[in-house]
């Protein structure tokens, strides 16, 4: 009898209530209308003037990449980190299943006639519960480190390495095994060509190379600057000194091999350049640690000047040692 007291007086309630207000159609659906329509515009703007932040293009080389969610999803890509391996699954798929059943079930597991909060403890102490773990895990996601170094790149290069790939040079020439082979491999093409060459080249193939098969680009200058600059980064970091090879055997040779040269305790560098880059090796060479926390090996920020670093990486990156 109580529970079809309260239903009657529920129903009463929504009458005059009813009485006193508008229609659903055309008023509410009116302020619907104009709210959706706002809430567009809005996004319109800011997809114009702003843009989506995106990244560079996917490289399946790039070892150093850190890869993030946005941050609605950081709750679920933290929590991932509490079941590793072959529990994965009971973040990614068990659990938030489990939630979204309860959410539907909701409305068939609470029945009662109550609608203030503190009316309903427990259900309102379960969705404070749920509401404070997913900041939790966000704040968490934020803060955790990161899992690979972040090394700072030239944007001149970045910006001609896209230049590239938009222009699918890939077609015809290979980088690092990547790529086509109706061309010359590009891996060591910075090693091996000057700027002004690139430039004639790129402006004029057949000036540069008589008989090229290489179509005029009609780059802008700025593109051909940008694509220069990537074409010089590629296999070395520029023309090493004639003292680097005796730099390396008193501060490397040690610990490193170099062309079947050297010690044992740490990595062979003979073909570090073609899976780190020359700022990634001149800020290890720097501080280790700030690249890698369990290195062992001593910085040398300090005992050799900016200089002699420099041309240390050049010489690892470089493809024309001992020729």
């Amino acid at each position: 009898m109580e529970n079809g007291d309260w239903k009657m007086r529920l129903r009463a309630r929504y009458e005059a209530l009813k009485q006193q207000g508008k229609s659903f159609f055309p008023h509410t659906i009116f302020k619907d209308t104009v709210a959706v329509l706002a809430v567009f515009g809005v996004l319109c703007a800011l997809a114009v003037l702003i843009g989506a932040a995106l990244e560079e293009v996917a490289d399946p080389a790039d070892t150093t990449y850190n890869p993030r969610p946005e941050w609605y999803f950081l709750f679920l890509f933290q929590a991932l980190k509490f079941f590793p391996g072959a529990w994965e699954p009971v973040a990614a798929i068990i659990f938030p299943t489990l939630v979204l059943l309860l959410l539907l079930l909701l409305p068939f597991i609470d029945r009662g006639p109550a609608r203030h909060p503190l009316d309903r403890p427990v259900w309102t102490g379960l969705g404070l519960v749920a509401i404070a773990g997913f900041g939790a895990l966000t704040v968490m996601g934020f803060r955790s480190p990161l899992l690979n170094p972040i090394t700072h790149h030239d944007p001149v290069v970045a910006e001609g390495k896209a230049l590239y790939q938009e222009l699918r040079c890939n077609y015809c020439h290979m980088i690092q095994g990547r790529g086509g082979t109706v061309a010359p491999d590009l891996t060591t093409v910075g090693a091996r060509r000057d700027r002004e060459w690139l430039v004639t080249h790129f402006n004029d193939p057949q000036q540069a190379t008589p008989g090229s098969l290489m179509p005029r680009l009609r780059l802008l200058s700025e593109e051909a600057h940008v694509l220069t600059a990537y074409m010089q980064s590629l296999g070395g970091a520029g023309p090493f000194s004639p003292e680097a090879p005796a730099l390396f055997a008193d501060q490397c040779a040690t610990c490193h091999r170099l062309d079947g040269a050297g010690g044992d305790a740490g990595p062979d560098l003979t073909t570090v350049h073609t899976y780190r880059d020359a700022p990634y090796l001149s800020g290890y060479i720097a501080n280790p640690p700030s690249l890698n926390p369990g290195a062992a090996m001593p910085g040398f920020e300090g005992a050799l000047t900016p200089a002699q670093i420099e041309d240390l990486v050049r010489y690892l990156s470089s493809s024309q040692r001992g020729k």
